[in-house]
Parts: structure tokens; C-alpha cells; sequence
């Protein structure tokens, strides 16, 4: 009776052991499919470099460019084999010269139908104060070689800002940029008085209208907005609050006018971070990114850290989500400001910035899917 009494327990644990293995194989085994590579180094802070990531654009050689800034510069970084290594930095744009008291960040790229390329950039004053915003764009003919003068796209009073990775076409042509007002001043506050809003252009990104009204869920903030066309044509504006979930609205004509903002309670944000929403090209879902965890430093409880950046797919355009990943978490760690860029019908390229620097990740498209 005492061997048996002894067997069963032993029995019992191994049991459970092997359950525990069984539901956790899939997630060790879909984390080792992503190859992550850390392309730009930084010294080690409290935070990742927030201001720092940029975004991708295919040169016709095939040749993946990324950008991102530094010191208020926009530098760029190339990978001949689809994000897996990178070469050396090299500046794309200088950053303004005294007595300019600002500087660039959070470029986007686009490939026009012309073949050119159109690069969108931030120049700002913030943290400063009274500080502004306005966004740049400039235009390349050579794959990025050489860019024209830049020129303002946002002649909008106060405070816009337009994030990386944030421009896109619709169907119609139409070029669209979303970013967030800072509509409610005189606040200086860095995360209150945001509204969402929406820049576009009908002429491949020569001249540029702003919506005619903006998504304001005042005290609920509007930041860092997103978007992309669903198929039913309407344009759906995914962007970040402070308030424990992202928001959404809709625009029945092109980015012209908006619905009111509603929240998405579906997807955690217990910390903001930028959010991202794009279509798979090979399945037609709507993949979203966005900051699904926060900590706090270990030795400064006054510290909290974007630790955890989580996607999810939505098969009926944006009603409802599955297959919820996290891509990388980590409590010590700062994560955000991606980038996605698809390469075939297999892969996706993510950057995204950690305490140490911009990490580009290559994640087959299956795994988005728990494959």
C-alpha cells in the first residue's frame, strides 16, 4: 500500500507535467520561427528610444531600406536579404540647423505610382515650451539617393504630429497620413487635449487637405493614430488612449469627415504605445500591434515600461479579434514605435525599438495565426 501511495502521486505529477508541456509546445515553437535582429545599437537607457524608429520602403533592387533619426537627424539603414542583417548608417535628411530649435523624427515612407518615393517626417520642439509640430515631406527619384526640399503637409495651427509608418493609399488613390491635434491647449501636459486627424492628397502627395472635423473623446484622448480602408470602402482610424483600451472611428468618404470615436474594450492598453492596423496582403485579415502590457522598474516604482507588444488578427474588419500573440515581452524591457512591412505572402518585417536599440524581426505570416 505504501508503494502504491507512493506511485500515484509520481504518476499524478507527471501527468500534469505532460499537460503543461502539451499546452505550451506551440508558443516555444512559434516564438523560435521569429528571427529577431538587433540592426541599430544604443547605449542601454530607462526607456527604449521612443523617438528614434522609422519605417521600411522596398527599393526596386529588392534592397530594404529603414529609416530612423538621431539627433535630429533621419538616417537610413539597408538589408540585401530582407531584414536579416544590415549594413552601416548613413544620413538620409540632416537635421535642422541652428537657429532652429527643433528637430525631426518618426519618418514614414511610401512608394508613389510614379516610382517615386515620398518621405514624411515630424519636426518638433517638444519637450520644450511653448512647443509645436508640423509635418514635412520630401520626394526621391533615385531610391532614396538624393530627396527634394521638403514642404509642409499639416498647415494647421499648434500642435500635429504624424508618427512613423503612418501613410498609406486607398483604393481611389488617395494618399492618407492619420495623426493626432493637440487640440485643447493651452495644456503643455504631453498626453492630454489630442484629437484624431487625418491629412490626404488626390495628386500623389503634391498638395494636401486636412479632414474637415477630427475625432475628439475628450477626456478620453486620441493619439497617435492609425489606419486603413476596409473592403466595405469606408476607412477605419485605429489609435492609443491612456485610458486602459485604443479607440476607433470611421470615415464613409475618403478621410474627409469622421464618425465620433468609440472604444475598443476587446484589446487591452493598460499603458499607451503607437498602435498599428494593416491588411495582411496573402489573407485579406486586418492584423493589429499594439502595447497589450505595462511594468514597472524594479528600482523605481515611479518607472513603467510599454513590456509587452502583442498583435491580433481580425477576420470580419475590425469586429472582432483572435489568435492574440505577444511578439515580445519582457517586465525589464521598453518596447514600441513598430513598423511592419510585408515581404511576399510569407513573411513580415517588424521594427521596433528596446531599451537597447531598433530590433527588426522577421515573423512568418502563419504565426500571426498561432501556426
Amino acid at each position: 500500500m505504501n508503494i502504491m501511495k507512493t506511485r500515484i502521486p509520481l504518476l499524478i505529477n507527471l501527468i500534469l507535467i505532460v499537460a503543461m508541456l502539451t499546452v505550451t509546445a506551440p508558443n516555444i515553437f512559434a516564438a523560435e520561427k521569429i528571427e529577431d535582429t538587433l540592426a541599430v545599437k544604443v547605449k542601454k537607457g530607462l526607456h527604449g528610444p521612443r523617438g528614434m524608429p522609422g519605417d521600411f520602403v522596398q527599393l526596386k533592387d529588392g534592397t530594404l531600406l529603414m529609416s530612423y533619426t538621431k539627433d535630429g537627424s533621419i538616417m537610413g539603414i539597408k538589408s540585401k536579404d530582407g531584414g536579416k542583417t544590415w549594413g552601416e548608417s548613413f544620413v538620409l535628411v540632416p537635421g535642422p540647423k541652428p537657429p532652429a530649435d527643433g528637430y525631426y523624427c518618426h519618418p514614414s515612407f511610401l512608394r508613389l505610382k510614379d516610382g517615386q518615393i515620398l518621405l514624411a517626417y515630424n519636426y518638433s520642439t517638444h519637450p520644450r515650451t511653448p512647443y509645436f509640430a508640423q509635418v514635412y515631406i520630401r520626394r526621391s527619384a533615385d531610391e532614396g539617393k538624393t530627396w527634394t526640399d521638403q514642404y509642409c503637409i499639416t498647415p494647421h495651427p499648434g500642435y500635429v504630429l504624424v508618427h512613423n509608418d503612418k501613410l498609406f493609399k486607398l483604393s481611389s488613390g488617395r494618399i492618407v497620413a492619420t495623426g493626432e491635434y493637440k487640440a485643447h491647449m493651452p495644456s503643455t501636459h504631453d498626453h492630454s487635449g489630442y484629437v484624431g486627424i487625418a491629412f490626404f492628397s488626390d495628386d500623389d502627395g503634391y498638395t494636401w487637405q486636412v479632414s474637415k472635423n477630427v475625432v475628439d473623446m475628450m477626456p478620453v484622448e486620441v493619439q497617435e493614430a492609425d489606419g486603413v480602408e476596409l473592403k466595405d470602402g469606408r476607412v477605419m482610424m485605429f489609435a492609443r488612449t491612456y485610458s486602459g483600451y485604443p479607440v476607433r472611428a470611421y470615415s464613409k468618404d475618403g478621410c474627409k469627415t469622421w464618425s465620433k470615436g468609440e472604444p475598443i474594450k476587446q484589446l487591452r492598453m493598460p499603458y499607451a504605445g503607437l498602435p498599428t492596423v494593416r491588411r495582411i496582403p496573402s489573407t485579406g485579415d486586418l492584423l493589429f500591434i499594439w502595447i497589450s502590457e505595462r511594468s514597472q522598474d524594479k528600482d523605481n516604482p515611479k518607472i513603467h515600461r510599454r513590456c509587452e507588444l502583442s498583435s491580433a488578427i481580425s477576420k470580419d474588419e475590425g469586429k472582432t479579434f483572435v489568435h492574440q500573440r505577444k511578439i515580445v515581452s519582457d517586465p525589464e524591457d521598453d518596447f514600441g514605435y513598430q513598423a511592419i512591412e510585408f515581404l511576399g505572402d510569407k513573411t513580415a518585417v517588424l521594427a521596433y525599438h528596446a531599451r537597447d536599440g531598433l530590433h527588426v524581426a522577421r515573423i512568418p505570416i502563419d504565426w500571426f495565426y498561432g501556426k
